[in-house]
């Protein structure tokens, strides 16, 4: 049999995954993995895992893809959710070249967007954006856009990869945001979901601590109904 399965693990934490995903893993022959979820996840499937860096992503789907094909059970882990800026994008462009019925299925994980609205309270009960301010994902006209038009829809708003590779893009979502509404929004900012250093900061967006912000974070700016409750919990009123 020959099949290739996408995992979403979330966190990476072994309590983080679903039981589907669990189930996945404990069938597949081989797991390929980049060398953050190696080391969470090594306790669990050891030598079923095959690490390589973090960076080298491309390597890692063609090494899964080509697994596979020589009728192997193979899974790809992806953190969060491998649909929201994952993998599962890159591997089905690649199989969509080859000439070949590899049966392929993907499994969903818990993105820090759902993991950290979690820590922070409920700040995305109703319509929400969620925008990745990494260059790699458009240009600052794009990015600008995306921003400008979220803000004026009163979205409640969740960032991804806000230091990626500064945090110029960040600094440029604040003035968008800060212009666009007429009060100081509330902002909640996760970071290192699902680790030891896990914490959360509540703040306005004025206020931002950009000393406490890194490519681990990923901040939740409230939109003109957001409250926040007597534990500073943020919370957006469902009516």
């Amino acid at each position: 049999m020959k099949k290739l399965y996408i995992v979403g693990v979330g966190s990476g934490n072994f309590e983080d995954l679903t039981i589907k995903a669990n189930k996945v893993l404990m069938e597949s022959e081989c797991i390929y993995c980049d060398e953050l979820l190696y080391q969470k996840l090594y306790l669990y499937f050891k030598d079923k895992l095959l690490p390589n860096s973090y960076n080298a992503t491309n390597e890692r789907c063609n090494n899964a893809i080509l697994k596979a094909l020589k009728n192997n059970v193979v899974s790809i882990l992806g953190s969060g959710d491998t649909g929201i800026y994952g993998i599962s994008n890159i591997i089905l462009d690649k199989l969509d070249k080859i000439d070949d019925t590899l049966e392929l299925e993907i499994i969903p994980g818990i993105t820090s967007a759902i993991s950290g609205a979690a820590l922070l309270g409920s700040p995305l009960t109703k319509d929400f954006a969620v925008i990745s301010l990494s260059n790699n994902f458009g240009n600052k006209q794009d990015i600008e856009k995306k921003i400008r038009y979220a803000a004026l829809a009163d979205f409640n708003i969740v960032f991804y990869s806000p230091c990626n590779p500064d945090i110029s893009n960040l600094l440029l979502a604040k003035e968008i945001l800060l212009s666009v509404k007429k009060e100081d929004p509330i902002v909640g900012i996760a970071n290192n979901i699902g680790c030891r250093e896990e914490n959360i900061i509540v703040t306005n967006l004025s206020k931002l601590p950009y000393d406490r912000i890194h490519s681990f974070s990923t901040i939740f700016v409230g939109n003109s109904q957001m409250k926040l409750t007597k534990n500073r919990k943020m919370n957006s009123p469902l009516y």
